[in-house]
């Protein structure tokens, strides 16, 4: 593939060819590899904004006793819910790109930090057929969502606990999909072998994991 692919082309040769594309990915494409993680976090925020405004509130101990309109709460809950979606988003670009490229930068000596963000970018592909796929739910099916996930007491859990919940969070079908993807775009980058990136991105996520239950974010 040529250096001159455009965008659309990048986008889709991620899966087609990943090791060519991610080959053809320079720190230039900067501002594109983060327009995709932009929109994954856009979709993921109105998604997630959704399914809040369509939880009855009611249920719960505090909010049913008085007269309110849970309407409104759930609107406010579904703006907050949807700017911690967009941050999470952002930060599972931002921070498992560090930790991957402080270690295999220490491994090799090589490596740019802009091209691999470029890459972590474009690798994150995955995640806009995640979130087009929530964003369907949220908005075609119907009824009312159980608010039990509001009552979890995780905020009060212990630590062990909180980075279950957090591994659950984080891996999933797509999730796996990206780690591989970055797998290749870092062996590409520090021009070093599969196997040794694998286990770079792996204790990437392993660190952002324990991260994201120390802080909650």
């Amino acid at each position: 593939m040529s250096d001159e692919m455009s965008f659309p082309e990048k986008l889709v040769g991620v899966f087609t060819h990943p090791r060519s594309t991610f080959e053809a990915i320079t720190e230039r494409d900067l501002t594109r590899g983060f327009l995709v993680v932009l929109l994954v976090a856009i979709m993921g925020g109105i998604a997630s904004a959704r399914y809040v405004s369509r939880m009855d509130l009611s249920s719960l101990p505090l909010i049913g006793q008085f007269p309110v309109d849970t309407s409104t709460i759930t609107g406010g809950l579904g703006v907050v819910l949807g700017v911690i979606t967009g941050i999470r988003t952002v930060t599972g670009w931002l921070i498992p790109a560090l930790i991957i490229y402080i270690m295999a930068r220490l491994s090799t000596g090589g490596g740019g930090f802009k091209r691999l963000l470029a890459q972590m970018g474009f690798a994150s592909a995955p995640l806009l057929i995640q979130q087009a796929l929530r964003l369907i739910d949220a908005y075609v099916t119907q009824g009312i969502l159980d608010v039990g996930l509001l009552q979890t007491g995780i905020l009060k859990a212990g630590l062990p606990l909180r980075i279950l919940n957090q591994t659950l969070n984080v891996l999933n079908l797509f999730s796996l999909v990206v780690m591989g993807l970055m797998v290749v775009a870092a062996s590409v980058t520090f021009k070093s072998s599969k196997r040794k990136m694998a286990l770079i991105v792996a204790t990437s996520y392993v660190v952002f994991i324990v991260l994201r239950a120390l802080i909650l974010v």
